[in-house]
C-alpha cells in the first residue's frame, strides 16, 4: 500500500509499527530535505488514524516503563514509494489488463515535434491521419479511424468534429495544443476502465498540466519559465491573404475573370517556394514560450499557465526522395491503361515538393491560456476546475489541389499553394467532484460536468480563394484589359492606356473569399460513478454519462456556381444537427482466490439525433434538399457467343440481305457481304444481339444474390475453344454499352417531408480473467462488445446529398467484437537493483459489423463487417544510469467485407474479393491501413550524478503494401485511382535525439535534433500528400522557481 493513500479503516498498531510509520512520514524519508512545509506536498493523504492498544497508555505511564523490557532491535531498511502522475501513467502500461501506452509531459517537451500529430510519434501502434494538415490530432488505432471511434477527451472534455476535404472526404479533427500537454494515456481498444471515455477503437485521454507539474516535492509555490526555438522554418508567404477587404485594382498586376481575381504578379495563392539554403538557421520563425505558476496549499492547489508558439513551414528532408519521384503503384499497368498513354508511372510526391525544400500550408500559431484549481474538504472530498481557451491558426492545403496538380506538373517544378490560414477558436471547462470517505466501503464516487465550445474557419469548399462581387458577376473590364496588357501571357484587347477606375460602390470590387466555411460545434456533458467493495473480493463499479452536442456549419459558396469542385464540396457538406446520447454500466470484479480474479458487466447506450440543416430547408422548400427520386434497378448490357450454327445461319441472313439490294454484280455483292459481316464480328467471331440483365439495388449496392454475372447464372471468365471453327479460343461473353434502369419516383407531397429524429439503443457486455502465475507475472483474457451510434455528420444531410445513405433510413449502430489475450512480467526479480524492467506481449481479434463508411458515390452506407487482429509487444528497463523502452505492432489482419460491394465494384468479372485488404476503393476504410508492422526504440542514459540525461529515439514503420490495391490497378477497375486513394509510402526509418543538462536546481538547457538522417518519406496514413519535415535542431531553457 502506498504511504499517501488512505487506509480503509482504523489501524491497530504496535508501537514498533508506529514508529515506522511516523519515521516514514517525515519529510526526510520522503526525499524532502529541508522542507519544512513538507507536509504541504501531501495534500491528499488524508487523516491517518492510529489506534493503540488497550491499557498501553497507562503501561507507559509507570514508572520505569521506558527501561523495563528494553528490546534491542536490529536496523532496518525501511523504503516508502510514492508515484508522480507521470510514473503513475507509465506503470499502468504494465499493470492495466489492457494494451495501453503512455507519454508524460517531459517525454512530449524533449521530444517535441513539428506538428501536433508529431505528439503520437513515440506511441507505438497509435497514429495520426493527416498529420502535416490539419493543426489537429486524428488517432488510428488497430486500423480503426473516425469520430466517435477513438474519443480524445482533454481533462474530461470532448471536442472531436468532421470537416469535409472535398473528394478526399472527411477527416476527424482534436484540436490540442502541445504546450499545455501533461501526459498522454492511451487505451487499445474499447473496456469499461473507470473514468475512461472509451469509444470502439480505444481511448486517448489527455492530461493538462497541473499544479503538481509546476511545484517541486515539499514546496508550496512553483513558477516555470520555459522557451524554446528550433531551425528548419520559414515565414509563409502571407501577401494574398493580407489583400482580403483592399480593392483589387489597388493590387500590381490583379486582374479578374468573371468573379475570380488572378495575381499576374504574386499576391494569391501560387507562389515560389523558399529552397534548403535557411533549413539549418536559427532565424526565430520556430519559437515558443510558456509560463507557469502555480500552489500547493493544505486545502487548496491553484495553476495559471498561458504558451505561445509561432511557426513557419517547414523544409523536407533530402535523403531517398528519388523512391517519390514517381508512383510504382502503376508498375505492371500496360501502355494503354495508364493514365497518360503510353507512360505506365505517375508523377508523385517528390516531383511537385522539392527535396529540401519549403512545404506550403505547414505553418501554426498557437496562443493558450489555462486555469485549474482543486479545492481539497473535509472527509476526503476534492471539487477540481479547469478552463482552457485556446487561439489557434495553421496553414492547411486542399488534397485535391496537390494531388491534381502533381499529376500535370514537370518533375522539379518549384511553386507551391499557400492558402488562407485556418483559424480555431476553443474554450473548455471542467467541473469534477469525488469523494472517497476512508472508513466508508460503499462509496468512492465521482462526479463531473464539462463543455467544449469551438468555432472554425477554413477555406477549402471548392469555391475561388480570391473573388469580388462586382457588377453582374464581372470586375471592371477596361481596368483588366489594362493589366493584362502589362502581365499577362495572353495579351490584352485594343487600348493598354490607363483607364480611369469605376467607383468602388459598397465595396463590389474588394476582395473576399467565396472558399470561407465556418464550423461552430458546441457539446456539453455529465458523467457520474462509484466504485463500491462489496465484500473484501467483490467490487461492484456502477458509471454513466450523458452528453448533446451541436452542430452548425456555412460556407460563402454560391450553390449556382456550377463547378464539379464546388458542386462536390457542396455535396458534402456542410451540414448541421443535434445529437444526444447516454450511457450507464457496472463491471464488476471478484478475486476468487488470491491468484484468479474475474471481471463481467455490460454497457447501455441510447441516442438521438436530428438533421436541422435538413429540417429548415426542407420547410423553406430550397432546391437541392428535397427527398430525390431514386435507382432500385440498374440495367447492365451484354453480348453472347454465336454457336457454330446460329453463326452460319446469321452469315446467311447477311447474304440474303445483301442480295436484296439488287446489286448486279457478283464480285460486288461478295464485297458487301465481306464488309458486312467483318463490322460485325468480334475478333474474328460473331456475338449476338445485346441483351440487359436488370439488377435490383439494395441501397447504392446491387444485390450480389441476384446479379447474374456474380451468382454463376452467367460465367464472364468462359472461354470457348475453336469457336465458329476459327481455331480460337474467345470469351463467350463481352460487355456491352447500356444505361438506364428504374427509379423510384417520389410523390410531390412527400418531397418536402420532415425529417425524423433518429432513435436507438443497445446492450454490449464484457467478460474477463486474470491468472496470476506468480507475483510478478500473470495472462489475462478479455471480452468486450462495443456499441457506436452514428456521429451527426454521418447522421446528417448535405446539399444535394445522398439519396440512398443511411441519412435516408434507420441506420444500425457499428457492433464491435473484441477478443485480447496477453501475458505480462515484472522482471525486478531477476535484477532487483533495477528500478524498473517490465515486458508485455498481447494478441487482439476484432469484428466490427454494421461498419459506417462512404461508398464511390459519397453516400454514407455501412458495411457488412471490419476486421482486424494483430500481437503487441511493449518492454522497459531502467537501471538508474541506463533505461531503455522498446514497442512492437504487427498487423495481421485488417479488411473491410462486405459481398455487395463487392458484386458492384466489378459487376461483370466479380474479381474483388467479398473481403479485401484496408477498404474498398473510395472508402475511408481503404485510407486507414496501418504499416504491416512499426517498431519504437527509445534508449538513453543519465551521467555526473543524473545532471545530464542524452537519449534517442527510433521509429520504423514498414510499408502497407496492398497487393489487391495493386491488382486492381492492374485490371484498370473503375475508382481505384483518384479520389480518396492511399498513397504509398516507402519504409520509414527516422531517428531523434536529445539532451538535457541540469545546469542547477532552477535551470535546465536542452538541446535536441528530428530526423537526424534528414529523410525525405510520406507519414503513414496520409490523407494529404505532403512530405514529413525534414532535420531539425531545438534548443530550450526551463527555469524553475
Amino acid at each position: 500500500m502506498s504511504l499517501l493513500t488512505p487506509p480503509p479503516s482504523p489501524m491497530r498498531l504496535k508501537p514498533l509499527a508506529w514508529s515506522i510509520l511516523l519515521t516514514l512520514s517525515s519529510p526526510a524519508a520522503l526525499g524532502e530535505e529541508n522542507a519544512p512545509g513538507a507536509q504541504a506536498s501531501t495534500p491528499n493523504m488524508g487523516a491517518i488514524e492510529i489506534e493503540l492498544p488497550a491499557g498501553f497508555e497507562d503501561e507507559l505511564s509507570r514508572p520505569g516503563t521506558s527501561q523495563q523490557g528494553l528490546q534491542v532491535l536490529e536496523a532496518l531498511e525501511v523504503k516508502g514509494e510514492w508515484e508522480d502522475q507521470t510514473e503513475k501513467g507509465e506503470n499502468d502500461v504494465y499493470r492495466k489488463d489492457v494494451s495501453n501506452v503512455y507519454v508524460g509531459k517531459e517525454d512530449i517537451e524533449r521530444y517535441k515535434g513539428t506538428s501536433v500529430g508529431d505528439l503520437f510519434k513515440g506511441l507505438n501502434g497509435v497514429y495520426s491521419g493527416e498529420s502535416r494538415n490539419s493543426g489537429a490530432l486524428d488517432p488510428n488505432i488497430r486500423g480503426i479511424q473516425g469520430e466517435g471511434r477513438i474519443p480524445v477527451t482533454v481533462d474530461g472534455t470532448e471536442q472531436s468534429t468532421s470537416v469535409w476535404l472535398g473528394s478526399a472526404g472527411v477527416s476527424n479533427r482534436n484540436y490540442v495544443d502541445p504546450n499545455m500537454i501533461g501526459g498522454i494515456s492511451v487505451e487499445k481498444g474499447p473496456s469499461l476502465t473507470a473514468g475512461v471515455k472509451s469509444g470502439i477503437g480505444g481511448s486517448v485521454e489527455i492530461r493538462t498540466l497541473d499544479a503538481e507539474d509546476i511545484v517541486r516535492p515539499g514546496e508550496t509555490y512553483g513558477l516555470e519559465l520555459k522557451s524554446e526555438t528550433a531551425s528548419n522554418s520559414v515565414a509563409p508567404n502571407e501577401d494574398g491573404m493580407r489583400s482580403f477587404g483592399r480593392d483589387y485594382r489597388d493590387i500590381e498586376g490583379a486582374y479578374t475573370g468573371g468573379t475570380s481575381v488572378y495575381f499576374a504578379n504574386g499576391g494569391g495563392t501560387r507562389y515560389t517556394p523558399h529552397t534548403d539554403s535557411r533549413a539549418n538557421d536559427f532565424d526565430f520563425e520556430d519559437n515558443a514560450y510558456r509560463i507557469a505558476a502555480a500552489t500547493r496549499q493544505d486545502n487548496f492547489d491553484l495553476l495559471g499557465a498561458y504558451s505561445y508558439r509561432k511557426k513557419g513551414n517547414y523544409f523536407s528532408g533530402k535523403k531517398g526522395s528519388k523512391r517519390y519521384e514517381s508512383e510504382s503503384g502503376y508498375e505492371g499497368v500496360t501502355a494503354e491503361n495508364a493514365p497518360v498513354v503510353g507512360d505506365t508511372s505517375a508523377n508523385y510526391l517528390a516531383s511537385f515538393y522539392n527535396p529540401g525544400g519549403e512545404v506550403a500550408g505547414t505553418s501554426n500559431e498557437m496562443r493558450t491560456t489555462l486555469l485549474k484549481g482543486t479545492l481539497y474538504l473535509p472527509d476526503e472530498q476534492r471539487i477540481k476546475l479547469s478552463y482552457m481557451h485556446s487561439d489557434l491558426e495553421f496553414g492547411e492545403t486542399i488534397p485535391y489541389m496537390i494531388n491534381e496538380v502533381i499529376k500535370q506538373v514537370p518533375s522539379g517544378s518549384n511553386f507551391g499553394f499557400q492558402l488562407p490560414y485556418s483559424e480555431v477558436k476553443q474554450d473548455t471547462f471542467s467541473i469534477n467532484y469525488s469523494w472517497s470517505p476512508e472508513d466508508n466501503r460503499w462509496v468512492d464516487l465521482q462526479a463531473g460536468f464539462w463543455l467544449t465550445k469551438s468555432d472554425s474557419k477554413r477555406y477549402q469548399n471548392g469555391e475561388q480563394i480570391y473573388a469580388i462581387n462586382g457588377i453582374d458577376g464581372r470586375g471592371d473590364a477596361a481596368w483588366d484589359n489594362y493589366v493584362q496588357c502589362r502581365y499577362s501571357l495572353f495579351g490584352c484587347n485594343g487600348d493598354s492606356a490607363m483607364p480611369d477606375k469605376l467607383a468602388n460602390t459598397d465595396g463590389r470590387f474588394n476582395l473576399f473569399s467565396r472558399a470561407l466555411q465556418v464550423t461552430q460545434h458546441d457539446r456539453w456533458g455529465v458523467t457520474l460513478g462509484n466504485k463500491m467493495q462489496l465484500t473484501d473480493s467483490w467490487m461492484l463499479t456502477l458509471s454513466g454519462d450523458f452528453s448533446k452536442e451541436k452542430l452548425e456549419q456555412g460556407n460563402n459558396l454560391d450553390q449556382e456556381s456550377g463547378g464539379v469542385v464546388a458542386y462536390a464540396i457542396n455535396y458534402l457538406g456542410p451540414r448541421g444537427g443535434r445529437r444526444e446520447q447516454y450511457n450507464f454500466s457496472f463491471n464488476n470484479e471478484w478475486a476468487a482466490t488470491p491468484w484468479l480474479t474475474f471481471t463481467a458487466g455490460a454497457r447501455y447506450s441510447d441516442y438521438n439525433s436530428f438533421d436541422t440543416t435538413l429540417d429548415e430547408n426542407r420547410k423553406g422548400q430550397v432546391e437541392g434538399w428535397g427527398v430525390n427520386s431514386y435507382q432500385t434497378i440498374r440495367d447492365f448490357g451484354y453480348v453472347k457467343l454465336l454457336s457454330d450454327e446460329e453463326a452460319k445461319n446469321y452469315e446467311a441472313s447477311v447474304r440474303d440481305m445483301v442480295e436484296s439490294w439488287g446489286l448486279d454484280n457478283p464480285a460486288e455483292i461478295e464485297e458487301a457481304v465481306a464488309g458486312e459481316l467483318a463490322n460485325a464480328t468480334v475478333d474474328g467471331v460473331y456475338y449476338g444481339p445485346v441483351e440487359v440483365a436488370q439488377v435490383p439495388l439494395k441501397g447504392t449496392r446491387l444485390d450480389s444474390s441476384a446479379n447474374p454475372f456474380t451468382n454463376g447464372t452467367i460465367n464472364f471468365s468462359e472461354q470457348v475453344a475453336n469457336a465458329q471453327g476459327s481455331g480460337r479460343t474467345v470469351a463467350r461473353y463481352l460487355k456491352a454499352p447500356s444505361s438506364g434502369g428504374v427509379y423510384q419516383q417520389i410523390p410531390e407531397d412527400e418531397r418536402w417531408a420532415k425529417p425524423k429524429k433518429r432513435r436507438d439503443s443497445a446492450w454490449a457486455p464484457m467478460a474477463g480473467v486474470t491468472l496470476k502465475l506468480s507475483d510478478s507475472a500473470r495472462v489475462y483474457a478479455r471480452y468486450v462488445e462495443f456499441i457506436r451510434f452514428p456521429t451527426i455528420y454521418e447522421d446528417t444531410q448535405a446539399f444535394s446529398g445522398s439519396r440512398s445513405s443511411i441519412t435516408s433510413n434507420q441506420p444500425s449502430p457499428e457492433h464491435a467484437y473484441n477478443w485480447e489475450v496477453g501475458y505480462v512480467q515484472d522482471l525486478l526479480g531477476f535484477v532487483p537493483e533495477w528500478r524498473n524492467a517490465d515486458f508485455r506481449i498481447n494478441y487482439y481479434k476484432s469484428e466490427i459489423k454494421d461498419y459506417i463508411d462512404r461508398d464511390f458515390s459519397y453516400n454514407i452506407i455501412q458495411y457488412e463487417k471490419k476486421l482486424l487482429s494483430g500481437i503487441e509487444l511493449q518492454t522497459r528497463f531502467d537501471t538508474g544510469k541506463y533505461f531503455s523502452s522498446f514497442g512492437v505492432s504487427y498487423r495481421l489482419d485488417q479488411r473491410l467485407c462486405d459481398k455487395d460491394m463487392a458484386s458492384t465494384v466489378d459487376p461483370y468479372y466479380g474479381r474483388v474479393k467479398e473481403c479485401v485488404t484496408g477498404g474498398f476503393p473510395t472508402t475511408f476504410s481503404r485510407t486507414s491501413l496501418q504499416p504491416h508492422y512499426s517498431l519504437n526504440l527509445d534508449s538513453g542514459m543519465r551521467l555526473f550524478d543524473e545532471r545530464l540525461e542524452i537519449g534517442a529515439r527510433m521509429v520504423y514503420h514498414s510499408s502497407a503494401k496492398n497487393k489487391e490495391e495493386a491488382k486492381w490497378i492492374k485490371q484498370n477497375l473503375d475508382m481505384v485511382k483518384g479520389i480518396n486513394q492511399p498513397y504509398e509510402w516507402h519504409p520509414i526509418w527516422v531517428f531523434d535525439t536529445y539532451a538535457t543538462l541540469h545546469i542547477n536546481k532552477n535551470i535546465d538547457v536542452d538541446f535536441g535534433v528530428n530526423n537526424i538522417t534528414n529523410r525525405y518519406y510520406l507519414d503513414p496514413l496520409a490523407r494529404t500528400v505532403m512530405p514529413a519535415p525534414g532535420r531539425t535542431l531545438k534548443m530550450g531553457l526551463t527555469a524553475r522557481f
